[in-house]
């Protein structure tokens, strides 16, 4: 091998060297942007985990809330029930009133009719009479 040869060869290898440093860099740097890459993944997964969290709790308030609602529905509905049912029997009792009382008005107006009939035969019968006795005038 030459002078020049053994030149030539050392000059490639410093190159070699030098591209070999320039890759470890270049590898270096690409590890730093990957570790920013994922850290930022990471603080992003926390940041996700907390967003989740917050939205289990909601979601646990939402379900005890409507578990409460529907109680009170229910509450509700124990309530509109019981107060229809109070509602019919003091309708009914009003209906047995003025049915009672319709009843009691027609008998009235029975024993009205027939004491009308009385008076009427009984004013025929003074009518009559007094005609017969001859001793007044008729009553008007």
């Amino acid at each position: 091998m030459t002078d020049k040869e053994r030149d030539e060869l050392l000059i490639n290898m410093a190159n070699d060297m030098k591209n070999v440093k320039n890759d470890m860099n270049n590898v270096k740097n690409d590890m730093k942007e990957r570790d920013v890459i994922l850290q930022k993944l990471s603080d992003d997964m926390k940041e996700r985990d907390v967003i989740l969290q917050k939205l289990s709790n909601d979601m646990n308030n939402m379900k005890n809330e409507i578990k409460e609602i529907k109680e009170e529905q229910r509450n509700l509905s124990r309530t509109v029930a019981k107060i229809e049912v109070e509602h019919g029997e003091k309708l009914q009792i009003l209906l047995d009133v003025v049915t009672g009382q319709d009843e009691k008005n027609k008998e009235f107006e029975k024993r009205f009719e027939e004491d009308e009939k009385i008076l009427y035969r009984h004013s025929d019968q003074i009518y009559y009479l007094q005609l017969k006795a001859n001793k007044r005038k008729p009553i008007p």
